[in-house]
């Protein structure tokens, strides 16, 4: 294979038309151009100059290297003004997964202050529960993967997680429930009701319910299983139960609902942003950030 180097002394030599000029042109000694294109000549095995005069010509061989050298290192330029652009993070392609109620609500505002920023990079969002972006982001088919369960990750040191940020719960009544006026409501004073939970892959909220209602000394009755937290609200607004849904899931609320803090120990879900440790390209964390600005956003919002 031809050397590079090799061809962009062969090109400065056809265009000045001499080894001094082309030395002058590329700041090197004339002794280390003769020499350069010696090994070309010996390398490709024919001649690629012939004297003309007190200068030097390119013969027929040495023309069509020439041409070909041009376009090599043509495309060499564009390659290393591509890969700076990809390291510079202003070109490239980001893919992402998240979960269903962080992509309804935490990665738009994300992917939107990104775009703003780096408006040549491709962008790719698929909805996955935590095991199944994990599975893809492992495999190399996307590269950040927002979950909503760190034991996910567990142990696995070839990926790192950013803490984004905590989702609180908050409590869900029908509106016309004798402590839907409270502004915050504890779990206790729940203990006799019928409970609506999320049970399904995407989208399970029974052992979190469970676990805050153990800690407020009683068993929850479930009344309903749900397959996503929109329709636990469903189930709520029609005077069906209550239900405890985080606040990521409530960008909208039906009217027939209220929701409230809890009084007392209210569970939290903790979102994290995960790539493969050592691929952190620029835009990985360009959208880290985002996600993170988000985070801070939507929580001062929903304060």
């Amino acid at each position: 294979m031809l050397d590079t180097r090799r061809l962009q002394v062969h090109r400065a030599v056809v265009e000045a038309g001499s080894i001094t000029g082309a030395a002058a042109m590329l700041q090197f000694t004339p002794s280390a151009v003769s020499q350069t294109v010696a090994a070309l000549e010996r390398e490709t095995g024919v001649q690629l100059f012939e004297k003309a005069g007190r200068g030097i010509r390119p013969t027929q061989a040495g023309l069509l290297l020439s041409d070909h050298a041009e376009q090599v290192l043509a495309k060499l330029a564009e390659a290393e003004a591509a890969i700076a652009a990809v390291r510079s993070g202003q070109s490239g392609h980001l893919r992402l997964a998240a979960f269903a109620t962080a992509g309804a609500s935490l990665v738009p505002r994300a992917m939107a202050r990104f775009r703003a920023a780096h408006p040549a990079v491709a962008l790719d969002l698929v909805v996955a529960d935590p095991h199944e972006a994990l599975a893809e982001l492992r495999a190399g088919r996307i590269d950040l993967a927002i979950v909503d369960d760190q034991e996910a990750v567990g142990t696995d040191r070839s990926l790192l997680g950013t803490h984004l940020l905590d989702d609180p719960y908050r409590l869900i009544l029908p509106a016309d429930h004798p402590l839907a006026r409270r502004r915050k409501v504890r779990l206790a004073d729940l203990s006799g009701e019928a409970w609506i939970g999320t049970a399904s892959g995407r989208c399970n909220s029974m052992a979190v319910v469970a676990d805050a209602c153990h800690r407020a000394d009683f068993e929850p009755n479930f009344a309903i299983e749900a397959d996503e937290f929109s329709t636990a609200l469903g189930f709520a607004a029609a005077g069906l139960g209550v239900a405890l849904v985080p606040l990521l899931a409530l960008s909208s609320v039906p009217d027939g609902v209220r929701v409230r803090p809890v009084n007392g120990f209210a569970p939290v879900r903790r979102v994290f942003a995960v790539h493969r440790r050592g691929a952190a390209e620029p835009t990985v964390a360009a959208m880290i950030e985002a996600l993170q600005d988000s985070a801070g956003s939507y929580l001062t919002a929903a304060a």
